[in-house]
């Protein structure tokens, strides 16, 4: 019986603790084999198993861990945030990068890392230690209430037992195991029976070499020869003095006349020790996720048909992109509670410090200077993405036309767009010149293109925002009903949640997030079509005064929508009260009052597309009239009547030229107008002023 079939029997046993929620079918479990087991007879004797977690431990602490702030998809580094000290300083004992190869180790073997906070009187994390399965081991939870785990038990070493609360451990699986899902299962325990067979096919090799590579042999005695226990003592001594041992190694045999020696088992060639090695080093290498010729086994390095460099990259972006991942995600949400962390923070490992996934040193630079050239970052942001550091004046956008450096933010008029005295020309700015087509209708398709993305987006916020309404009047109906308990004296069946507890300023924050997004997005994509009809090149910049002022308009925006839907909510609450409703008839209404439901979803996901076009409509003719306010223009000529926009005013409007101040207080006719504005440099009596 080998060692993994002993464990299984020895610890075959029915779990203690069943979760409410768990079919009768899977109410019966059996513990993993101990942690132990998997060190002593795993990871210290199999070479194969030791090579993976080495590759491992060795690999996963390359980048560095940071914390920050999701803005706009991109992710923000905070250097300065509190938490970083404990990201660099995880305990006394360790620095950040013993701590991930700890974490690693634990959790390849054991299939779980257990990382305990220590806390301080006043219950601030002082540290954070990493455990095993040695010393932690997980109470299931009963029913979904407790959770998968109820809390944790800390094995002291002398036979004490000492339970730890689940919110002071942060608990990382390598895999889940489906039997018991309040644990993790490793890798060793994955590839038990090759783990078990290489060990074997290992111990036998040895055997042989150790006996000079000669499978045992059997001596037959002649016919008539008397056999004794001395004799046969006698000659295995002398059989092997003589001949596997020493000089004589290797030697001519001599034995006594009659004698017959046989070869009984196989040698190494027969046996094929290289075949009974390759199998299990294989499959074991594939549950660690490691690449055999990452790990350095013969049996990768024989059969790999591609370099180390590619093997070492698929190696990085399949296996340890995802255990970064899945680390930083379990990191987080164990530590949001004790930092008070907002919704947009995030835990992310700096894949830029990962040499596998960096690019060759040419095609870095061809990309970089690409972008330069292009305008898309300034020569200090190349300089950065190159390593080398940049200076203050380094923050210019190459213009190619003229071949000249641009402040960035800065308009320049290019040298073929002035006349003598330095004047913009004006023959692009002409009442029914082309150009004046090309700016107007450009706006309108790219208000179009943003609008339609933004509509979609508003409608998933709005169905996602009716979830979480209905989901709220449910937990605040539980706890309304819960404090009612008969002789409760503030309590009466028509009480119902009040309006701010339904709709919160974290929703109102992730709407002006959302539309923030795409006032940033029309501003940008429109900056060149007004750069053309002025005739300018003026960087866009997330800075700019005008950027920033409309931003602030996207928020007033946001306020009015969030504080119009509040208001409806509070109107249903205060009709479901007089009608003395439940939560459930709240959310269903009836036909004098849509339900909270359809006031949230069907309301506002109708009024999505309208939404996204009137704001992004006011946001666009806005920044039209700053920028040609800023260029100096007077008078506008009006491109209406869009496909979609059918109104008779729209209709007379088109094709009209209108004083700038005039366009600047009739931006839109309507919600859905698709009303844009070309500037007019000739001296023309305006039609409206």
């Amino acid at each position: 019986m080998n060692w993994w079939q002993k464990l299984v029997n020895a610890f075959f046993v029915k779990a203690q603790a069943v979760f409410g929620f768990v079919p009768k079918w899977m109410r019966w479990s059996f513990t993993k084999i101990s942690f132990n087991k998997l060190v002593e007879e795993g990871y210290k004797i199999n070479s194969a198993v030791s090579a993976c977690v080495t590759t491992l431990a060795f690999s996963f602490p390359e980048p560095p861990l940071l914390a920050g702030t999701e803005v706009d998809g991109r992710f923000v580094a905070d250097y300065s945030h509190p938490i970083m000290d404990l990201i660099r300083n995880p305990n006394p004992d360790m620095g950040d990068v013993e701590w991930l190869q700890f974490a690693i180790t634990y959790a390849s073997i054991g299939g779980n890392l257990y990382g305990w906070k220590q806390r301080s009187q006043n219950g601030r994390i002082l540290a954070i230690w990493p455990f095993s399965d040695a010393q932690i081991t997980p109470k299931p939870g009963r029913d979904t209430s407790e959770g998968f785990v109820r809390y944790y038990e800390y094995d002291s070493g002398d036979g004490q037992k000492i339970p730890i609360p689940k919110e002071d451990i942060i608990h990382w699986k390598w895999m889940p195991d489906p039997l018991n899902p309040w644990k993790g299962i490793g890798a060793i325990e994955l590839s038990a029976r090759e783990v078990d067979k290489d060990n074997e096919a290992t111990a036998y090799i040895y055997a042989l070499l150790k006996n000079n590579a000669v499978p045992p042999v059997v001596i037959t005695l002649a016919e008539g020869d008397e056999f004794t226990q001395d004799k046969a003592d006698r000659l295995s001594l002398q059989w092997i003095q003589k001949y596997a041992r020493g000089e004589g190694r290797g030697g001519p045999a001599f034995i006594e006349y009659g004698m017959k020696v046989e070869k009984m088992g196989f040698n190494l060639h027969e046996l094929a020790a290289e075949t009974l090695n390759a199998v299990p080093e294989s499959r074991i290498s594939a549950n660690f996720r490691v690449p055999s010729v990452v790990a350095g086994l013969s049996v990768g390095l024989k059969r790999s048909d591609y370099g180390d460099q590619a093997a070492r990259r698929s190696f990085t972006e399949l296996t340890l992109a995802a255990l970064w991942r899945a680390l930083a995600s379990e990191l987080f949400n164990g530590l949001k509670k004790d930092f008070n962390l907002p919704s947009n923070f995030k835990l992310q490992f700096d894949l830029r410090q990962v040499r596998a996934l960096q690019e060759e040193e040419s095609k870095l630079w061809e990309r970089t200077t690409l972008a330069f050239n292009r305008s898309l970052i300034t020569r200090g942001e190349a300089k950065q993405s190159l390593g080398m550091e940049p200076k203050p004046e380094d923050n210019v956008y190459f213009v190619s036309l003229a071949s000249e450096f641009v402040p960035a933010g800065e308009a320049v008029i290019r040298s073929d767009q002035q006349d003598e005295s330095g004047k913009a020309l004006t023959t692009k700015g002409t009442k029914g010149h082309k150009g004046n087509t090309t700016v107007g209708r450009g706006l309108q398709r790219i208000r179009k293109d943003v609008a339609g993305r933004m509509g979609q987006a508003v409608d998933v916020y709005f169905s996602q925002l009716a979830d979480r309404v209905v989901e709220r009047a449910g937990k605040a109906w539980d706890f309304l009903t819960t404090k009612g308990t008969k002789g409760h004296k503030g309590f009466e069946e028509k009480d119902l949640p009040r309006a701010g507890d339904l709709l919160n300023a974290d929703d109102r924050k992730k709407l002006d997030t959302l539309v923030k997004r795409f006032y940033v997005q029309i501003l940008e994509l429109s900056w060149n079509t007004w750069n053309f009809a002025l005739g300018v090149e003026k960087a866009f910049d997330l800075e700019d005064p005008l950027v920033t002022r409309l931003l602030e308009m996207a928020g007033t925006r946001v306020k009015d929508i969030h504080d119009v839907t509040l208001q409806e909510i509070r109107d249903a609450l205060k009709y479901g009260g007089e009608q003395g409703w439940s939560v459930d008839q709240l959310v269903r209404g009836d036909e004098n009052q849509p339900g909270l439901r359809s006031i949230v979803d069907e309301v506002y996901k109708d009024r999505a597309r309208t939404i996204a076009r009137t704001e992004l409509g006011e946001a666009q003719n806005a920044a039209t009239v700053s920028r040609y306010k800023e260029a100096g223009v007077g008078n506008v000529e009006i491109f209406d009547n869009g496909n979609e926009d059918d109104d008779d005013e729209c209709k007379i409007a088109n094709g009209q030229i209108w004083s700038l101040s005039y366009f600047a207080g009739n931006t839109l006719e309507h919600p859905n107008c698709t009303r844009a504005a070309a500037p007019v440099f000739d001296d023309v009596k305006p039609d409206r002023s």
